[in-house]
């Protein structure tokens, strides 16, 4: 019984002793600003500007705009679903996207897109904070 208390000691102690050391994500600080992500297959960056609960994403080069809604479901992860206005020019962005944020740097981030309800949709990607 001593070992087997021993031992519960020790497997309690070490994951506390692991959760001090770990890193706990930022997210906070990206729920705001203008970022850039490169896709890596096209080398086509995107412009995202996200303002409370609206987010504008736009292709450098070219003037169309389009529209998000945002809304934030713990504090790393949130929806963005298409506006009206952005139904209107691409009508088919009918599907909301759940973005996870996996990790946070300095000036920058590590997201998972998904689709809910779409199993095999799934993209990872470094966005940077450039304002």
């Amino acid at each position: 019984m001593k070992k087997i208390v021993t031992l519960l000691l020790l497997i309690s102690s070490l994951f506390s002793f692991e959760s001090g050391f770990a890193q706990k994500n930022n997210c906070k600080k990206f729920k705001n600003g203008t970022f850039k992500l490169v896709d890596e297959k096209s080398g086509t960056t995107f412009i995202i500007e996200r303002k409370g609960k609206l987010q504008i994403e736009q292709i450098k080069g070219n003037d169309l705009k389009l529209t998000f809604n945002v809304e934030w479901i713990d504090e790393c992860t949130y929806i963005v679903t298409a506006t009206k206005e952005t139904l209107k020019i691409k009508p088919d962005f009918t599907y909301p996207i759940k973005v996870e944020i996996l990790e946070t740097k300095d000036k920058s981030y590590i997201s998972r897109s998904t689709i809910p309800g779409i199993d095999n949709f799934s993209k990872e990607a470094e966005i940077f904070l450039t304002e």
